[in-house]
Formats: structure tokens, C-alpha cells, sequence
């Protein structure tokens, strides 16, 4: 049972935080600290609650009935989605607390305050229903007052459902991407005085808004919510304080007002700002504002926020921003990864942002809802851009005949203004948008209603043919992925919310071939043309043409797109690993910061032609290609052109010449039958290395003298074994096949493994392809064997497979009467469906001269080789 003693745990953070709801994460990169808006001085106290105990609620829809006293409940923390518990997304869940209050807190009002929970909240304490709030993907604040017992243990239980029918309506669910039911994001305790700032809507309680802005001076407007529970009329003063960018006092105000019984009111004042520092792009000038609260000249309540001036607004088709013309390069992201799902940490946002920052966007659009405080905080001191939306997505495409999200509905107008109040400090968002990909006339309303909330910003909305009546229309626009040519995307879309392409590092194509199939095959050649051709657009040929370029995504992430598991559009993948095109990205986001990167390492066994080619991403004016220590010429900046095409026009077929792309670097050099070392080299002094093998136009491989595994064979003529000559990756293929037949890959690789080669071969849970595998090591070395359990964790929600578990169990004792031993270890890498499965660990030592036997089975698993 989980305990937290208010009285024990005053926190009073003054230091560098990095959101206006996260905990105590720091950013080096602000000028000055965040300090998270829920801390103030003494008379605000907040607790984290991390640790909670929890249960499934299995009584389904409607009014359940507390849990019994018999619950058995399993402790937890926080970030937590029901997944991790083993339980459907669609389930429902109860967390509980104990929090002590002392008898001197009587006067004092506590706050549950939750930053999200999917979907739909139920807040009691000591049995009592306190309220309940709809809606995934924002804040919830709830009075736990009135059923407070004071000077003993009070019991908080929140129930969460993600039930199919309680959590309809509420702009929480989409057929593009997976909510994950329960407590995904961070909660806290807060105490304040009687007469508090009230938490509106699930905001801070203080909007801050600049106006009349000039290089001279602005005026800063704060709104503050004050509630008075008591019984009687109370006057009270609000005093606030400004300190610039670098920390220093720049103004101070006060208000005045007359709060009546039982009673919230909005108090208003404002002051000027002498000569204002903009905040900008790159250039994150945040002011701080400290709002203290006093009644009787005794401070009850103390809020501290930060804001920034700017101004935004539309003129012929472009974006003025501070009074300048803005370009905005950026990528579309979610809150997922692919360990946690939706239970992400701060530390886990942070590392994305990193990732944005690295890559040099100046936008993002976080998508497709409401995403954590803490997220646009980091654009806050980062100087990037962001588009926040309301989580109305997708039921475009929804089956027949479509139930949710029909016509605008109050919980979905509360919500979207919900995104709005909650959000209104935050000078990174410049765009609000009522929606993605759905009906027209819904999209219409919520519009209004941002426009009610706020007249600052722009609206707009991501759209696949719908018109709503916002500020502007951005097109989420596929050409060359699910319909038309890739070089189509040069007509039209000035507003680009999203583009972009598919790709697995396991599926290949030869250079300069147009081939894919959408969720099933996916090679990364064809993307990386297809992202090619847009940057180039979109960073030289035709900038002012496009005023907004988003890519679609930044990461992957799980829906039932590709084979069922995920959208592998990002541009890394979703557990983190950095395509090839993200240095592409790089290359043009950032032409100051040097960047040289070779494609295709996962190809790391070719089969087409062995002129196929080379290629590279480098931002410098002049790359060498060497191959095998033997140089295959100098390539300019410029000099490369994509291949001509052939589209369809009216049916027939219509060449496409291919058009000039910059930062890229290609070289028809030919890879001689086996192990290659390729190398490039920039004119800045850059190198980078990479191994790649080449099929043998016939015959055998030729195996060099000093290889560490000799005498290598399979049983199989149809399954050829290829001894790998190089590290084996984290994250990346082990099979050979590059046809979408063999899709297994690592994930984190165990210690013992780092730095070992590898046997390649065809997918080994094929039937067709079982075979004994048998080798000379020539010194010595370990030999290891990671295979399928049959298992999963329990989060991919799937049953153990008794045929595997069966195969599996035979190859152990296979492997046992080969010489090998159970390490012990175990862990998780990808089946060919993409999902995670379980794989055991087994290991043999070898003296040189050691012949090597492994029995086969149908069953996944790959032989590696460390030299010790």
C-alpha cells in the first residue's frame, strides 16, 4: 500500500526544471531555468506520485462498485499503461493511494492533479466520488477537500477506463494510432491555501499574454483564477513579478480584488515590458513570471511561470513571424516509444527532443492530440516551433458505419479548449489545429471554439481533402506512397502537415528502381529517393513555394499499418536507431555541422549486380569513395541526378527525367565477391567506414586466410551460410534475405555478444530452410546462439506459442549435445512479424581448431562468433 505524507514531503522547487508539469529534469540549453508552474514559494506544496497500487476493474461498463476489501493489488509506478500489466488497451483499471493529512491542514485545499490517463477518470477518496474527467490526452485537476479526513490516512482510489464505450466521444481514440489505456503520465499532490489560483480547466490558473509588441516596449497581460471556498467575501491582492531572460527583475504589478463566497473569478492586470527580447526561432528568449496570491497581506498561493513575447501572423500565403518571413522545416511526432508504448518517462521525451535538435528541425507538430507539458516546455527553450492539436483524428477513414466523432460533442469542445488554457503560456506553440483527417463540419466547430479561446495564434487544420473554415489548410500529401509519382509532390502543397515514406532495414531494392508495396514491402532505396526529391524541393528548388514541410515522422510507431505492428515512416525507427535519411536530413537542416554518412550498412549481403552502387549523404563540397583501399574518384556536391522514371498519364506511359538532388553522392563502383571495406572521405577530413559483403556471381565466397570461421557449411543447398566478418548491430538484420521474407532484427544486444561476427542465412523458422550448420574457428573464441523461446513480453498482449516452445525445447537439447550451455541470460529481439518475442542465450567456448555443430530447427535463431 503506497503512503505519502504531505506533511513530510513540502517540495519547493526553485531550481532549473524542464516543464510546466514534469518533475525535476534539467535543459542546459535555456538561458534560464523552467520552473514548473504547479511550484511557488512556501504556500504550495506538490508531491509526485510515482508509486501507486493497482488493480483491474472487471466489472465492466457503467457505476462499479469500489474495490472490495479482499483486492489483491500489485504495486506500480508511474508512467504505467495497462499493457504493462498484461491487459488489453481496452480495459479498465483502479490505482489506489494513502495520503496523511495533519490536523493543521484543515484550512488548506489538496489537488489531485493528473497530466493524463486514458480515458476516462473516476476520483474517490474515503469512498466518496470527488469527479470524473473525460478526455486522454489532457490535464485533470480534482479537489480532494470535501472528503479530506484530517489528522489520520485518507485513501485516494482513481479509477481509469479505456472501455470501448465509456471512452467514446472524447476525441481519446483514432484508427491511426494506438491509445493505450491507464495512468501514462505523471501525477501529483498539491496543497494550497483556502484561497487559492485555481487550476482552470486544468491549467496553471495564470495566463500571461503579450500585446502591442515593439522593439520598444510590450504589455503583458496576466489573467489569474482565483477561487475563495470559504463562507465569506475576501479581498485579496496579486502580485506579480517579471524578470527577463537573463534572470534580473524588470517589472513588478500588482491587483486588487474582491473574491465573493464560495466563488471563482478571473482577476486581470498588466504592465509594460521595456524593450522586450523576442522569443524566436533558435533564439528561446523566456521571461519568468512569478504570480504570489495574499489575503490579509498573508501569502496563500504561489505560481511561477515563463512566457515569451512574439507575434504570428498570416499575410499572402506566408507565415510572418516577429515581422519576418518564416520557412518552417520540421517533423511530426508522437508520445510512444516501443518498450514503454505510451508510459513514457521525461528522460525518454527528452532523448526525442534531443534527437529534433541533432536533426535541426525549427518545427514540430505534435500529433494528433495533447501531448505533456513538459514537451513544449523543451520547444519553450529550445527556439522550435510547434503545431499542438486536439485529438480529433482519422474517423475519415473509419469503418462503416462510423459512431464516434460524427458532430462536434461537449466533451470534445471542452477538450479542445482544454489543449488551449492548458497551453496558453507556452510561446513555442504558434498553431492550433482542430484536427486531422476527419469530418469536415466537426473540424469546422472545434475551430470556432479555438477561436473563441484565442485570437493570438493560427489555426489550422492537417487535411486529406477536408476544408474547415480555419486560418489555414495544410495537406497531408502521399504522392509517390499511395498514389501517383513521387515527383508529383512538386505541384501544390504549400502547406505540408505531413509526407513521407516507409522503410524496414531488412527490405532492399537495387539503386534507382521504383518498387514498394505499401505495409508490406518497404525498401529503404525507394524511400530515400522519395525523400530525396522533397528536400530538394523544399530546401532549394521552390522554398517560398512551401512555407511549411513536415515530415511524417520523426519515429515510428505501433499501429496496424506495416504487417499489422507499426507506421515505419519514421525517420528513425521506433526504438530509436537513426535511418539512413536522417543524415540526409541533417545534411540540409543543418549546412553549417558537417555531415558525411554511408547508406546502406543493414545491406550488408548484396545480390544485385555488383556495379550497383554506393552511395552517401554529405553536406560538403567534395566526397572520395574508396573500395577495398583503392580510390573510385572524387564526386562534387550537385553532380549527382536521380534516374529517370516512368509514371502513368491517362493510362499510358510517360518518362520522368530525373532532376539534379544536392547532398547526395553516388558511385557505379563495383564490389568485388565477398568481404568489402568501403570507405568515404569528405574534403573536410571526414571518413567514415562501413563492411559489406557481395554475392558470388558462382560458386563459393572466397574465405580469406586469416578468417576467423573456415569450413563453413549447411545442409541445406537451398539455405547457403555466409560467415559475416563484422560486428553485429544493435537493432539491425541477421538474415540474408532482402525480399520482405526475412525480417527479424536485434534489439539491445546482451553484453557478452557485443563485438561478435555472425552466420548469415535465410529466415530459420521457414521449414524450408532447416538445416545443419558446421565451421572451423581457426583461434580462440566464443561461440553463442540466441533463439526463440516461443514467449513474448507481456506487454505485445500474446500467448505463448506451445509449437515453438516445443521446437524450441528440442533444439536446447540439440544444442546441449552439441557442447553448448544456457547462459542464462534472456531477453527480447523481433520476430518476423516485427513484434517483440523472447530469445534465450547459449554459448559454447572454442580452441583453435574446434569444428563447430549446430542441429537445425525450424525455429529462429543465428550462430555468433566473438574472438577472444
Amino acid at each position: 500500500m503506497k503512503f505519502t505524507s504531505v506533511f513530510l514531503s513540502i517540495i519547493v522547487i526553485m531550481i532549473t526544471l524542464a516543464s510546466c508539469s514534469s518533475g525535476t529534469s534539467t535543459l542546459s540549453t535555456a538561458p534560464n531555468g523552467f520552473i514548473h508552474p504547479f511550484t511557488g514559494g512556501e504556500p504550495r506544496e506538490k508531491v509526485a506520485l510515482v508509486e501507486w497500487d493497482f488493480c483491474q476493474d472487471k466489472t465492466g461498463k457503467g457505476s462499479p462498485s469500489l474495490p472490495p476489501a479482499d483486492t489483491q493489488w500489485t504495486e506500480l509506478t508511474i508512467p504505467h499503461v495497462f499493457r504493462q500489466s498484461g491487459l488489453d488497451d481496452y480495459s479498465a483499471g483502479w490505482y489506489r493511494q494513502i495520503i496523511k493529512a495533519r490536523k493543521s491542514d484543515r484550512e488548506k485545499r489538496f489537488y489531485l492533479f493528473l497530466e493524463g490517463a486514458a480515458s476516462v477518470k473516476d476520483v474517490y477518496v474515503n469512498g466518496q466520488h470527488i469527479g470524473q474527467h473525460k478526455g486522454a490526452f489532457t490535464a485533470a485537476a480534482f479537489d480532494l477537500t470535501p472528503a479530506m479526513k484530517f489528522g489520520q490516512d485518507n485513501e485516494v482510489i482513481l479509477r481509469v477506463s479505456h472501455l470501448r464505450d465509456e471512452a467514446a466521444n472524447c476525441l481519446s481514440k483514432s484508427n491511426l494510432y494506438y491509445t493505450n489505456g491507464g495512468l501514462y503520465r505523471r501525477a501529483w499532490l498539491i496543497k494550497t491555501g483556502a484561497v487559492h489560483i485555481y487550476p482552470d480547466m486544468g491549467s496553471t490558473g495564470v495566463y500571461l499574454t503579450g500585446k502591442d509588441i515593439t522593439a520598444e516596449k510590450a504589455a503583458l497581460e496576466a489573467k489569474t483564477y482565483v477561487r475563495n471556498p470559504l463562507d465569506k467575501d475576501v479581498e485579496v491582492s496579486i502580485r506579480y513579478i517579471v524578470k527577463d531572460v537573463y534572470g534580473k527583475e524588470c517589472n513588478r504589478f500588482n491587483a486588487d480584488a474582491k473574491i465573493p463566497a464560495g466563488s471563482i473569478q478571473p482577476v486581470t492586470a498588466s504592465a509594460i515590458v521595456k524593450n522586450p527580447k523576442m522569443w524566436d526561432v533558435a533564439k528561446p528568449n523566456l521571461y519568468t513570471v512569478s504570480t504570489e496570491l495574499l489575503v490579509n497581506g498573508v501569502r496563500t498561493d504561489a505560481i511561477i511561470e515563463r512566457t515569451g513575447f512574439r507575434t504570428i501572423e498570416m499575410k499572402d500565403k506566408s507565415f510572418i513571424f516577429n515581422g519576418k518571413d518564416l520557412i518552417v522545416r520540421g517533423v511530426c511526432k508522437h508520445h510512444q516509444n516501443e518498450h514503454q508504448w505510451n508510459a513514457m518517462t521525461d528522460e525518454q521525451l527528452h532523448e526525442e527532443w534531443d534527437w529534433m535538435s541533432d536533426l535541426g528541425v525549427n518545427m514540430a507538430r505534435l500529433a494528433h492530440y495533447p501531448h505533456t507539458r513538459l514537451e513544449y516546455s523543451i520547444a519553450d527553450e529550445r527556439g522550435i516551433v510547434v503545431w499542438a492539436e486536439n485529438g480529433l483524428a482519422g474517423q475519415r477513414w473509419d469503418r462503416k458505419p462510423v459512431t464516434e466523432e460524427i458532430e462536434p460533442t461537449p466533451d470534445g469542445e471542452r477538450i479542445t479548449r482544454e489543449m488551449v488554457r492548458q497551453n496558453w503560456n507556452h510561446p513555442s506553440i504558434i498553431f492550433w489545429s482542430s484536427g486531422n483527417e476527419t469530418f469536415q463540419e466537426v473540424a469546422s466547430r472545434y475551430v470556432e471554439v479555438i477561436r473563441e479561446e484565442d485570437n493570438t495564434r493560427l489555426i489550422t487544420y492537417a487535411s486529406a481533402g477536408e476544408k474547415p473554415d480555419a486560418d489555414f489548410v495544410a495537406g497531408n500529401t502521399y504522392q509517390g506512397w499511395y498514389y501517383a509519382h513521387y515527383m508529383d509532390f512538386q505541384q501544390g502543397n504549400e502547406f505540408c502537415s505531413e509526407t513521407g515514406s516507409g522503410c524496414w532495414p531488412s527490405h532492399h531494392i537495387p539503386y534507382g528502381t521504383i518498387k514498394w508495396r505499401v505495409d508490406h514491402f518497404e525498401p529503404e532505396e525507394y524511400t530515400e529517393m522519395f525523400a530525396e526529391f522533397r528536400l530538394q524541393t523544399v530546401f532549394r528548388n521552390n522554398i517560398k513555394g512551401h512555407p511549411m514541410f513536415l515530415w511524417w515522422n520523426m519515429r515510428e510507431f505501433y499501429n496496424k499499418k506495416f504487417k499489422g505492428n507499426r507506421n515505419t515512416k519514421g525517420i528513425v525507427t521506433l526504438n530509436g536507431m537513426p535511418k539512413d535519411y536522417y543524415y540526409l536530413f541533417q545534411s540540409f537542416l543543418r549546412p553549417d555541422y558537417p555531415v558525411l554518412h554511408l547508406c546502406g550498412r543493414h545491406h550488408f549481403y548484396r545480390r544485385f549486380e555488383p556495379d550497383n552502387g554506393i552511395k552517401a549523404y554529405s553536406n560538403a563540397a567534395e566526397v572520395e569513395l574508396f573500395v577495398n583501399g583503392v580510390s573510385q574518384g572524387k564526386k562534387k556536391n550537385g553532380d549527382y541526378v536521380q534516374p529517370d522514371s516512368v509514371k502513368k498519364v491517362d493510362n499510358k506511359d510517360v518518362t520522368v527525367t530525373g532532376v539534379k538532388i544536392d547532398n547526395v553522392f553516388f558511385w557505379k563502383a563495383t564490389l568485388k565477391p565477398g568481404r568489402n571495406l568501403v570507405e568515404v572521405r569528405d574534403n573536410r577530413g571526414l571518413s567514415k567506414p562501413m563492411i559489406i559483403y557481395q554475392k558470388a556471381s558462382e560458386g563459393k565466397l572466397p574465405v580469406p586466410k586469416d578468417s576467423l570461421v573456415v569450413n563453413l557449411t549447411s545442409s541445406n543447398d537451398n539455405n547457403p551460410a555466409i560467415f559475416i566478418d563484422r560486428p553485429v548491430e544493435a537493432q539491425g538484420p541477421f538474415y540474408s534475405e532482402v525480399d520482405g521474407s526475412s525480417d527479424n532484427t536485434f534489439d539491445v544486444l546482451p553484453e557478452p555478444v557485443k563485438g561478435s561476427c555472425w552466420i548469415t542465412t535465410k529466415r530459420l523458422s521457414e521449414s524450408q530452410n532447416k538445416t545443419d550448420l558446421s565451421f572451423k574457428v581457426t583461434k580462440l573464441a566464443m561461440v553463442y546462439v540466441m533463439h526463440s523461446t516461443g514467449t513474448s513480453p507481456a506487454i505485445n498482449l500474446q500467448k505463448p506459442k506451445k509449437s515453438i516452445i516445443d521446437v524450441a525445447k528440442a533444439f536446447d537439447e540439440g544444442l546441449t549435445k552439441a557442447g553448448f550451455e544456457d547462459t542464462g541470460i534472456k531477453g527480447i529481439w523481433r520476430g518476423h512479424d516485427c513484434w517483440f518475442a523472447d530469445y534465450a542465450l547459449w554459448s559454447q567456448k572454442a580452441k583453435a581448431g574446434d569444428v563447430i555443430n549446430v542441429p537445425g530447427q525450424t525455429l529462429d535463431y543465428v550462430i555468433l562468433i566473438k574472438p577472444l
